[in-house]
């Protein structure tokens, strides 16, 4: 059920767009201004990436904000892209001399798919997430004398399942380039920016054999809040706004912040003799992102990275906050299409 509901999402998302966009005119794709953009997407670019991907989770004392903070074991994924047109590829492979620190941090097994799809006027990013075996982020809080240098109290009980996605409208799609910043088939030479709107979706679930709170903690949390089988599902609708700076016509930083508002159901399962709950709340959701850069007309080379932040905070009890973020850098090259990528000519 949970997965004829995340498909019905994403189409109802496609089919709300595509018909707005034969209704409306506003939503028509105005041709880009050349004075503000420059149009890359019939070259065949390659790249070189490295990234970071973490999915990180806190139980949050509602009163003095102290947090018991759990992540996976981030590693560095390599790996190579290429784009043409309107479609991109990445493949990133993990590397094992590279990351060689599971006596240290614990091992995380991870299926973790995030696809984006940039067309002028609009930024779709999708989530499926899976990741089991986290470690205690921050126990010199908590433990007395914890040596940084040795092992992090490892948890390789604790899974987390995150499902979602993000739809994004750019305004100003003629001037502001989300492409530009992000997947570099095309270039920003003059500073713009765009109010951004649209839609979001997310599903996440925790599971591990005991409590998040570790016995030296005790004292500072509420035992009787267990997020063990606890379900959250959120949705609502999102604005922000985002802004390319140009410095030199080739080098530029780009930020943008959504902020979205809608309601979250948590499903609550019986547990520690409690009774399994519903309950329904409004809350917030804060999506960041950030590329700083060089884009030439044949070789570009920068960095970016985005986040997203959620939590039901909580005035009366502890909370579980969520959050998933990744970071990217990566140096690339603009090639003419092979002949095989070009159309026929008729004789």
């Amino acid at each position: 059920m949970r997965r004829i509901t995340f498909i019905s999402f994403l189409i109802t998302v496609s089919l709300y767009s595509w018909g707005q966009e034969k209704r409306y005119k506003f939503l028509e794709t105005r041709p880009i201004n050349e004075k503000f953009i420059v149009d890359y997407s019939d070259r065949l670019s390659i790249k070189i990436f490295g990234i970071v991907k973490t999915n990180q989770i806190a139980h949050v004392n509602h009163e003095t904000d102290k947090k018991l903070e759990y992540r996976p074991n981030e590693s560095l994924n390599i790996g190579l892209g290429i784009g043409y047109k309107w479609f991109g590829l990445d493949a990133a492979f993990n590397f094992g001399g590279v990351n060689n620190d599971d006596d240290k941090f614990g091992k995380t097994k991870r299926f973790d798919f995030r696809p984006s799809i940039y067309t002028r006027k609009f930024a779709m990013d999708i989530n499926i997430q899976k990741y089991k075996g986290y470690y205690l982020y921050n126990p010199e809080d908590y433990i007395s004398g914890f040596n940084a240098s040795g092992s992090y109290p490892i948890r390789s009980d604790i899974k987390t399942y995150r499902y979602g996605a993000s739809l994004l409208y750019v305004l100003n799609h003629a001037k502001f380039s989300y492409r530009a910043a992000f997947i570099y088939n095309e270039r920003q030479v003059k500073s713009a920016g765009s109010f951004l709107v649209g839609p979001y979706f997310s599903y996440f679930r925790m599971d591990a054999d005991s409590t998040l709170i570790i016995p030296e903690a005790e004292s500072e949390f509420d035992l009787s809040q267990d997020f063990r089988g606890s379900e959250y599902i959120r949705y609502g609708l999102a604005g922000g706004y985002g802004y390319n700076l140009v410095l030199g016509h080739r080098v530029f930083v780009s930020l943008s912040l959504v902020l979205g508002l809608g309601p979250e159901i948590k499903k609550t399962p019986a547990i520690n003799g409690f009774l399994s709950d519903t309950e329904s709340k409004f809350t917030g959701r804060l999506a960041t992102r950030i590329a700083i850069g060089y884009n030439a007309p044949k070789f570009f080379f920068g960095m970016s990275a985005a986040g997203v932040y959620a939590g039901e905070r909580d005035e009366t009890e502890d909370f579980l906050e969520r959050g998933v973020s990744h970071a990217k850098f990566f140096v690339g090259k603009r090639f003419n299409p092979p002949k095989l990528f070009l159309p026929k000519r008729g004789k």
